[in-house]
């Protein structure tokens, strides 16, 4: 396995493997967002704002697997919690409250797990004392509406989003909210267990628990694209008229009719990355696919050290899977696929059909989650000494954040609904910070 950063994230972290967001955090250096106590209180966290057309809706939903026993459990079937992302009817968003960031108690959790996460960094980086506490710090609403119509008259292509190990469905917002401004139904899926918080309706709180066995992240993964089949099936459920969610709460009005399954893609970041190349190799409902700065990890069981041709071999399998499908790969710092190991470069070289790989300077791995814009805006406002930003990239968080929007935008719009995407074709005075690589 390499020894690049975010291959460590993801197999380094919570109780030896997985990481929960303090471990994660620790084994990254990488502080989540955070803030020193405050004797006034403390800044109100923001998300930058979508840039599509279209007002945004969002609603949560309850899923219960009965075909599936949770594998982290003696008894019970699999239960997810998935958000939905999609472009709202105008002039009624006063009607309807904008959705918080995070839900109570998941955000009570990030607190407590976060703060040690952030004092172990400070400490790596000798900072001195420093008094680290969420407390007095306000974390963002969402520019979505809870529940509000949808905008009438579209059928919109379906974009799922995994997650990277240990981490909530909530830290891609910055990238999702836009998406759905644009166009698209977005679904965000929680995957419980793994993730160091799951809230469910009435606030139960399912917590991330030890590993399954000794193969980690490989096990990880197959999980994971079991929960993603389990909410293509949920979406099939939904377009045909059926409510999903496991107490039928309502939905929003022409939620099942602005679906169209037959044009879904995929993204993730981190082992969310991992999970979307192995979910469309195990199903062909998924047309296209987007992984942020994550390894495809094969899901066949090698007794350590795995030996880098067998790497290169069994993820090759992966892609061969993936067939003529689109994929694409966004990584950070600049880096292509020969400087990131065997699994990527074993990946990305048996690719069959349309691919492009891209990089972003300046950039790091946790630049691809909400983190980038929310620790700056920490050090902004003095609550967090500004040797901290430095662990989620040098690029601006300005530039960071459009330049991921537009080329993930730029994907999905000529994958899934054919449109021109010529930012895809190569190098863009717009945003100097892509590099291209050689797709031949």
């Amino acid at each position: 396995m390499s020894d690049h950063l975010w291959h460590k994230a993801d197999v380094v972290g919570r109780r030896g493997l997985l990481g929960g967001a303090a471990a994660l955090a620790a084994a990254l250096a990488l502080p989540t967002p955070t803030a020193t106590a405050l004797a006034a209180g403390g800044p109100r966290l923001k998300l930058p704002a979508p840039t599509g057309p279209h007002d945004v809706g969002t609603v949560s939903l309850h899923l219960v697997d009965r075909r599936r026993r949770d594998p982290w459990k003696a008894a019970g079937a699999r239960e997810l919690m998935i958000s939905i992302w999609y472009p709202a009817a105008r002039g009624l968003g006063g009607r309807y409250r904008p959705a918080p960031w995070m839900t109570t108690r998941a955000l009570a959790r990030y607190r407590t797990m976060t703060t040690e996460g952030l004092r172990q960094t400070a400490a790596r980086l000798d900072l001195g004392e420093v008094d680290i506490s969420l407390d007095g710090v306000g974390f963002p609403l969402t520019h979505a509406r809870e529940g509000v119509p949808v905008r009438a008259g579209l059928r919109c292509p379906v974009v799922l989003y995994s997650p990277g190990a240990g981490e909530p469905r909530a830290v891609g917002t910055t990238l999702v909210e836009d998406l759905a401004s644009r166009g698209f139904v977005v679904v965000t899926i929680d995957h419980p267990h793994d993730a160091w918080a799951v809230e469910f309706p009435g606030g139960r709180v399912e917590r991330d628990l030890p590993p399954l066995d000794k193969d980690g992240a490989q096990t990880a993964v197959k999980v994971r694209v079991a929960d993603t089949r389990s909410v293509l099936d949920a979406l099939a459920a939904l377009a045909a008229g059926r409510n999903p969610d496991a107490a039928r709460r309502s939905l929003p009005a022409g939620l099942a009719g602005c679906l169209d399954l037959d044009r879904i893609g995929m993204f993730g970041h981190s082992l969310g990355g991992a999970t979307t190349g192995q979910s469309m190799a195990h199903d062909t409902r998924i047309r296209a696919g987007l992984d942020l700065d994550g390894h495809v990890i094969p899901t066949v069981s090698i007794a350590p050290p795995m030996p880098p041709e067998k790497a290169a071999e069994l993820v090759g399998q992966v892609a061969t899977r993936i067939g003529e499908r689109p994929f694409m790969i966004m990584s950070s710092a600049g880096k292509g696929p020969d400087e990131l190991g065997a699994l990527m470069a074993g990946f990305w070289s048996h690719l069959r059909g349309w691919r492009r790989f891209v990089s972003l300077k300046g950039s790091t791995h946790a630049s691809y989650t909400d983190d980038k814009q929310l620790i700056h805006q920490l050090a902004a406002a003095k609550v967090i000494p500004a040797a901290l930003t430095e662990p989620v990239g040098t690029i601006a968080p300005g530039r960071c954040t459009a330049a991921q929007r537009a080329y993930i935008a730029a994907f999905f719009d000529r994958c899934l609904r054919e449109h021109d995407a010529r930012l895809l074709d190569g190098p863009s005075a717009k945003y100097p910070e892509i590099v291209f690589f050689p797709s031949t």
